[in-house]
């Protein structure tokens, strides 16, 4: 079993992840840097790169926080695996 720091760490990404006030934070980032790229002339190279990464840095954000949220389901999950 995990200890305890690690469960509550899984409760607080499991809450984090279907905050919706959370949520609304990142699809406005998420929205903002698309709008901003959309918006920027094809020459500013530096503004456009730098919409594109505040993109790909919302999506890892999510995908890790999906992923500590979902580790007790697997965890348990591969544990039943393992005594099959």
């Amino acid at each position: 079993m995990a200890s305890y720091e690690q469960e509550e760490l899984w409760r607080s990404a499991k809450a984090l992840s279907t905050d919706k006030a959370t949520l609304a934070v990142l699809q406005r980032l998420q929205d903002r840097s698309v709008s901003d790229w959309m918006g920027s002339p094809p020459e500013a190279v530096a503004k456009r790169d730098d919409a594109y990464h505040m993109v790909r840095a919302i999506a890892a954000f999510r995908d890790e926080l999906t992923a500590l949220a979902a580790e007790p389901t697997i965890t348990q999950f591969n544990r039943r695996l393992n005594r099959a």
